[in-house]
């Protein structure tokens, strides 16, 4: 039975917290565009007890490119679109070739409100507080009954959806504690219900007895929630040329998803943990300016979920509208 591969485009689109931000917000008259193609491999999993153990198809490999639009509304409310994870250009299974894990996902569709902050509704120097309530908007389309059909003739065929196909409700919030003009602190949540929804579920294939395809199931999905601590630097390497250094540590946990009122093996709570260095120049003068982040990411510990490496570049540049 595909019980791990059918898990896999969730888990993975789950794996690539790109824009996990700070409580800054941007200027007034301020667009900011991001674009940040990432790339995802799994070479284990965690089991349900913690421990580790090989997928069952071999090495997944999962290639993602991720968008976001923001504009400073006024100097303490940004409004923003944000797909990230987003497209999931192309994702395979090593030892299963048929699988495609391609596919797109969630829009987050919110506005961040600095409550704390220079630029602030409340002003302050020495910590930055905001929050940002939003919705998320399903965009990816599944036929059970055609991935079926291509599963029964040896063509390639997605075992399940790569986003929820629910709408989600829920808000984040970033707290900064700025310890020196170059130094600060940010913690960060996330948390995301999701509305109970009528879709086409998924494919099982079922080594000797068939392929199986849950069709206009009664879907909820577990919250979900993420907590991340950060480490960051900031300093000026030349005229124009700022240099910042992260080190996130990122809790994320889901809770059981329910199909029919049924909670299978595949579908119970879920936990992982990772850390996420990495590096960005900003480029202050440029005509356009335009800041380059390269980061890394790895699970190290979880429960009933995949233990992922991924390497994301962001591209953002700014224009003053």
């Amino acid at each position: 039975m595909l019980r791990k591969a059918i898990a896999l485009p969730l888990l993975a689109g789950l794996a690539i917290p790109v824009f996990a931000d700070d409580a800054n917000v941007l200027p007034q008259g301020v667009l900011r565009t991001t674009i940040a193609p990432s790339i995802t491999t799994i070479d284990s999993v965690f089991e349900s007890d913690g421990s580790t153990a090989d997928p069952q198809f071999g090495k997944v490999t999962v290639n993602t490119l991720s968008l976001a639009l923001e504009y400073g509304v006024t100097d303490w409310l940004t409004a923003g679109v944000q797909w990230a994870p987003g497209y999931v250009l192309s994702g395979g299974v090593a030892d299963e070739e048929s699988i495609d894990l391609s596919g797109a996902n969630d829009l987050f569709v919110g506005a961040k409100i600095q409550l704390l902050g220079s630029s602030g509704l409340s002003r302050s120097d020495s910590m930055r507080l905001a929050i940002t309530p939003g919705i998320k908007i399903p965009t990816s389309s599944y036929d059970a009954d055609a991935e079926r059909s291509n599963a029964l003739a040896s063509d390639d065929f997605r075992p399940q959806r790569t986003d929820r196909g629910a709408w989600g409700l829920g808000a984040r919030t970033s707290f900064d504690l700025i310890i020196t003009e170059n130094f600060y602190i940010n913690l960060y949540n996330q948390t995301s219900v999701f509305l109970e929804t009528t879709q086409d579920f998924g494919v099982q294939v079922v080594e000797g007895v068939g392929v199986f395809s849950v069709e206009d199931a009664k879907v909820q999905y577990g919250t979900e929630m993420i907590f991340e601590a950060e480490a960051n630097y900031t300093m000026n390497m030349a005229n124009g040329i700022r240099t910042s250094f992260g080190l996130p540590v990122t809790y994320t946990m889901t809770g059981e998803t329910e199909v029919n009122g049924n909670v299978s093996a595949a579908n119970e709570e879920s936990w992982s943990v990772a850390v996420g260095p990495s590096v960005s120049v900003f480029f202050t003068q440029w005509a356009l300016p335009m800041e380059f982040q390269l980061g890394y990411s790895t699970v190290l510990a979880g429960e009933n979920s995949n233990a992922t490496n991924t390497i994301s570049l962001q591209v953002k540049n700014f224009l003053r509208l």
